[in-house]
């Protein structure tokens, strides 16, 4: 006896499987960023001991934290940066500066409209987060390969 119609369970169970893929599958990236945004604030905070930024780092180590994990023009991105006040200083460098009240030759207090100070030199940046992004940036890579191969291995099954 011949069928009439078409048989579309398959089709149904296909797209439902899609359906599900496409569930977990920010739920998959959100856990690896979370993971490689972890990974690269231990490599900031390990970073900071290979610049020999000295033993005064306290505020500065203890203000290096990871963001939360968040979308942006279709990119999935997640930050670590530091609340420090003075961190900026240390990442870009500063210009040295004496208090003209202090030390011998420097002067006795602010003179107006001269500024506070008198500059004597600049200290250079350490650059402690680009030289830990750069030394972190292969193993990144590879734990977004390891992630599409275990959306592969789950398309495969």
């Amino acid at each position: 006896m011949a069928r009439d119609g078409i048989d579309l369970s398959e089709l149904d169970e296909y797209a439902d499987w899609v359906a599900k893929m496409s569930r977990n599958w920010p739920k998959k990236v959100k856990k690896t960023m979370q993971k490689s945004g972890t990974e690269l604030k231990r490599r900031t905070l390990r970073q900071i001991r290979l610049v020999n930024l000295g033993t005064k780092t306290g505020n500065y180590k203890a203000g290096i934290k990871r963001g939360k994990f968040y979308t942006k023009d279709g990119a999935s991105l997640i930050r670590v940066y530091s609340n420090a006040r003075h961190a900026h200083l240390i990442e870009e460098g500063h210009a040295q500066v004496v208090n003209p009240g202090k030390g011998k030759g420097n002067g006795h207090g602010v003179r107006p409209g001269k500024g506070i100070g008198r500059k004597v030199g600049y200290v250079a940046g350490r650059e402690v987060f680009a030289k830990a992004e750069e030394a972190y940036t292969e193993k990144f890579h590879r734990n977004c390969e390891d992630l599409l191969d275990e959306v592969i291995d789950e398309i495969c099954k």
